[in-house]
């Protein structure tokens, strides 16, 4: 009763999508066919959850929604004996597993319909995060008169009309969003400034953390800057989407993958854009 279960479009979908072929490599046993009646089929297919559908099952992951687990991207077509086998022997057959066959079979189909025989590689067989620095909110506070409006007033009397010299605190607020942008999941990630430019403050991550394929973790940063000078020169400031006090910061996320390799995305600000890289070296713990 609370198993987040596929509909059938979803089903059928992830049915053609194959072929009606078992994803299985080792299987690729035919799962639809004539029936003994001259006007049914016989299917012997199932429309498997790559993370159970319901709590204590196979693979679960309580962090999906219930969208994300009933989502055909949650899906892999099976026989109706590589759907008990995959369930039975959980350790054997791992998230990672499975998405690598639904991406080959998928593939292999693809190319049997352009007339190809060969079954592309899978671009991407790990978790690759992304982050995003979005702009929340932005003040400034008046932390009283600078002691440089004696030398520009010659005292400490400010004439009517005059424009004082303010020492304002700036501050600046940030979601700093990772996205996993794969379909397999990234294990313990870690984050480390590794510039001397950075974030006045950002948010710490547990050290044991997961991200589900697809999925986002809201972090918050901020940033905050000491300035003198009058209104206008720090409503100008203001105006930055990104302070160009924090220009050529530098951040390198690390995160593992199901086999515990370690993965690296070094983030850098850069004209006041946030730029993601790729660290090509994949390290095993």
């Amino acid at each position: 009763m609370n198993r987040d279960n596929f509909t059938k479009p979803t089903i059928d979908i992830l049915a053609k999508r194959v072929g009606f072929i078992c994803s299985n490599p080792e299987c690729k046993k035919h799962t639809v066919g004539p029936n003994k009646i001259e006007d049914k089929a016989t299917l012997i297919g199932i429309a498997a959850h790559i993370t159970a559908a319901s709590p204590g099952g196979p693979r679960y992951d309580e962090n999906l929604t219930i969208e994300q687990r009933k989502h055909i991207r949650n899906g892999i077509w099976l026989c109706s004996n590589c759907a008990t086998l995959i369930d039975k022997d959980e350790n054997a057959f791992t998230i990672t597993l499975l998405q690598e066959w639904k991406y080959n079979a998928e593939i292999e189909m693809r190319n049997a319909i352009l007339g190809t025989l060969d079954i592309e590689k899978p671009k991407q067989q790990y978790p690759f995060i992304e982050a995003d620095l979005i702009r929340s909110s932005s003040f400034r506070a008046n932390r009283g008169y600078s002691p440089r409006n004696r030398e520009k007033f010659g005292g400490n009397v400010i004439p009517a009309g005059g424009k004082p010299i303010i020492l304002w605190e700036l501050s600046w607020r940030y979601s700093f969003v990772l996205h996993n942008n794969s379909n397999f999941p990234a294990y313990n990630i870690r984050i480390e400034e590794t510039s001397d430019v950075r974030f006045s403050s950002l948010s710490i991550l547990p050290k044991v953390n997961n991200l589900p394929p697809f999925a986002s973790i809201d972090l918050e940063a901020k940033c905050i800057q000491l300035i003198e000078g009058d209104h206008i020169e720090a409503d100008t400031l203001m105006k930055e989407k990104i302070p160009q006090k924090i220009e050529g910061l530098q951040l390198t996320i690390s995160y593992d993958d199901e086999n515990r390799n370690t993965h690296e995305t070094i983030v850098h600000i850069e004209n006041q854009e946030l730029i993601n890289e790729k660290s090509p070296v994949a390290n095993k713990k």
